[in-house]
């Protein structure tokens, strides 16, 4: 939870000057402030930070690269092609 709030806390005073007012910001009075007052966008660094918080996480845990995903096989516990199917 704090990952999440930290990352809001982060955007707001990374760009409290454009979150103001909608129009008018350091690079122009004229200029919109559209792309900062979006939630998405503050929610998105607010999702960044908890992936970035995470993989600390599981490196202090020593559980990455540990899964060995590798690309995957041909199955072999299957059935094969199904029969006793209704008549066409």
């Amino acid at each position: 939870q704090w990952s999440y709030w930290s990352g809001i806390r982060d955007f707001e005073s990374k760009y409290r000057d454009y979150l103001q007012t909608q129009i008018g910001n350091p690079e122009g009075e004229a200029k919109p402030n559209k792309k900062y007052y979006d939630p998405r966008a503050c929610l998105r660094a607010a999702e960044e930070s908890t992936v970035k918080r995470l993989e600390q996480c599981f490196k202090d845990l020593k559980c990455t690269d540990v899964c060995g995903l590798e690309p995957a096989g041909t199955p072999e516990n299957v059935l094969g092609p199904r029969r006793g199917g209704l008549p066409a």
